[in-house]
């Protein structure tokens, strides 16, 4: 998954928020959190966990899997080459009259949602189904296929945020890491993916952004950004829009800058200076968390810069 998530224009989002409404009625718009068990048995998906060392689970998979329209060779040897080198935590896999997803049992419970759901969204959405069963070219094409991605990660996070239910309540609260770890309980997903939520739904129109990094003063915190300092960097549609030049590596300079020495809980706080599309200066507010596996950040737009001697 890239740093930054490829952009879904306002068409796709529409369609991919409908399908959502729909499955949500049909299953009569339940409370959070939502059980991803109901949503899988109305689609008719069965779940499955592997091991890397289930040789025969991994044969079954080489069988019918399918990657960006590369057909895997039927070996289980090469499938578990393909779940390494591409690190991946889940597969559906469609066959007639056989749906079923294949989830990696290292993932810890919790972020076994993300994964599911995500699954859940390349079946809901009618050209991802299709194009998984069909030998489509266009699958053969990377940059559809991120495409494809982003959509099923941002259809994934709808889902298991109940659609605009989320966006109503959150509009509602706060914006600070109380609301987000209320949210977190309420709807039974992740602080990560609370966060992504929020900075990303609760107000697309305000300029935001999260930050999934390394810590500053503890190298071992954040894993996953592998050589880089910034794992993940979502970013609200204000943003992105008033803000296009903002990059993640000009956000972590800001995160350091506020950052303390702690290891776990809140790190740091601040005020940083960010200049938008007509090179115009504003002030965001910055708060920073670590949860000792992962330093997690949101900074929301405060206000026009003004210099202190104009204050003065």
């Amino acid at each position: 998954m890239p740093v930054i998530e490829p952009i879904i224009d306002d068409y796709e989002r529409a369609d991919i928020n409908e399908h959502i409404s729909r499955l949500l009625r049909d299953l009569g718009n339940p409370e959070p959190p939502l059980r991803l068990e109901v949503v899988r048995e109305l689609q008719k998906l069965d779940l499955t966990y592997y091991s890397k060392s289930d040789l025969n689970l991994l044969d079954e998979m080489a069988h019918r899997a399918k990657m960006a329209g590369h057909k895997i060779s039927s070996t289980a040897q090469s499938m578990r080459d393909v779940v390494n080198e591409f690190g991946l935590k889940g597969l559906l896999m469609l066959k007639e009259g056989d749906k079923r997803i294949f989830i990696d049992d290292d993932v810890v419970p919790l972020k076994r949602r993300f994964v599911i759901a995500h699954e859940i969204l390349h079946d809901l959405l009618p050209w991802h189904r299709s194009l998984l069963i069909g030998d489509n070219e266009t699958t053969l094409n990377p940059t559809f296929h991120q495409a494809m991605e982003a959509e099923a990660n941002y259809g994934g996070r709808q889902l298991i945020f109940m659609g605009d239910q989320f966006r109503r309540e959150a509009l509602d609260c706060s914006f600070d890491w109380k609301t987000i770890a209320s949210f977190k309980d309420r709807y039974g997903n992740t602080l990560t993916t609370t966060l992504w939520q929020m900075v990303c739904e609760r107000d697309p129109q305000q300029p935001a952004f999260g930050l999934i990094s390394r810590h500053p003063y503890h190298a071992d915190i954040c894993s996953k950004a592998g050589n880089e300092n910034v794992a993940y960097f979502p970013r609200s549609r204000g943003l992105i829009d008033r803000f296009p030049s903002l990059s993640h590596d000009m956000a972590f300079a800001a995160v350091t800058q506020h950052a303390t020495t702690k290891k776990r809980g809140p790190v740091g706080e601040g005020e940083s200076v960010f200049y938008d599309a007509n090179g115009e200066a504003h002030v965001f507010e910055i708060f920073s968390f670590s949860n000792t596996y992962d330093l997690l950040t949101f900074g929301v737009y405060k206000s026009p810069y003004v210099p202190a001697t104009q204050v003065a």
